[in-house]
């Protein structure tokens, strides 16, 4: 979604790349990844080539450094207004965004930015915001956030007890994202940072 809703070309920065998940869908860009972590790193260069080890919120790059900037399903872990900031100094045309919001996953206390005050501060070019569901429930669906760390956070104050985990895990059925999904050009008129 968040590259058909792009579409972008040229010079491309995934942003909290991960393994490559996007990388892999821009098969006509010239692709550089960018993680906070260094084994990420690793395994997105031994596949795109191309990848640094850095700060979302303190990009390693020069204004304008590429066409475009993607992210996806990473911001939420980082102060989102400057790494987005960031991203749109380093692009010379846009930013694509995908960033789970305010509303997900039902029985975790993460964080998750508002969706209205990312579309107030930005204000984008196009946006939509899509329900999407985890295909896991019980103890898979906490591995799955155990995996992807959303389970262990900055701000999480105390563990949950074994106990309470596996009563938890029982009622686990269902569970979301709500996910929005955007793109900011560049040359927008006045307003938003």
């Amino acid at each position: 979604m968040l590259v058909k809703l792009v579409k972008p070309y040229g010079r491309v920065l995934d942003l909290g790349c991960g393994t490559g998940f996007v990388s892999q869908l821009l098969n006509n860009c010239k692709v550089v990844g960018l993680d906070i972590s260094a084994g990420m790193v690793k395994a997105y260069r031994e596949r795109f080539g191309r990848g640094v080890v850095g700060n979302a919120e303190e990009l390693p790059f020069k204004d304008g450094s590429f066409d475009f900037v993607l992210s996806n399903f990473s911001l939420h872990w980082t102060d989102w207004k400057r790494s987005i900031v960031e991203a749109l100094r380093v692009s010379k045309v846009g930013v694509g965004i995908a960033i789970p919001v305010e509303g997900s996953v039902s029985f975790s206390n993460f964080p998750f930015p508002k969706a209205e005050e990312i579309l107030e501060t930005f204000k984008p070019e196009a946006f939509e915001v899509k329900e999407i569901s985890i295909p896991f429930k019980g103890f898979d669906l906490i591995r799955f956030f155990h995996y992807t760390g959303t389970a262990n956070y900055r701000e999480k104050k105390k563990l949950i007890p074994p106990g309470k985990l596996s009563k938890l895990a029982k009622n686990l059925k269902k569970e979301k994202f709500i996910v929005l999904f955007l793109y900011i050009k560049k040359d927008r008129p006045e307003g938003g940072i």
